[in-house]
């Protein structure tokens, strides 16, 4: 009885200092994500939208889905576009920057550049 009290005491010590690591990390990178955040706030003097600003832009948007004249003119905008190798390039361009930023995302939420980090001893069935 002792040799299983024993392990279920292990067991519960290591994923008690597990969790309390995973917090700890979680505490740290909230902290370090708030003050870098808190930087470019105040470096580049960005503030929330005001209510005016969001209701124009929530009408704007709005007005362009029930208009379809709007949508036709923007489908033939987009059709128009040169088809050459600097509007190609530029396409390129953005679609790396948009990886490269999902990628930056993904790398924060694992934590790990490769795969997801292990948090025990995971057995194959």
């Amino acid at each position: 009885m002792s040799a299983i009290i024993n392990k279920a005491t292990g067991l519960i010590n290591t994923t008690v200092a597990k969790s309390a690591q995973l917090a700890n990390s979680a505490v740290y990178w909230g902290k370090v994500g708030a003050e870098v955040g808190k930087a470019v706030y105040k470096a580049e003097g960005l503030a929330p939208p005001s209510l005016a600003q969001f209701k124009q832009a929530y009408e704007a948007s709005v007005k362009f889905l029930q208009t379809p004249a709007q949508q036709k003119a923007l489908q033939e905008k987009i059709t128009s576009l040169p088809m050459n190798k600097a509007t190609f390039t530029k396409a390129a361009v953005y679609g790396i920057h948009g990886l490269a930023f999902f990628s930056i995302g993904e790398i924060i939420g694992r934590r790990s550049f490769f795969g997801y980090p292990a948090l025990g001893h995971a057995e194959h069935h």
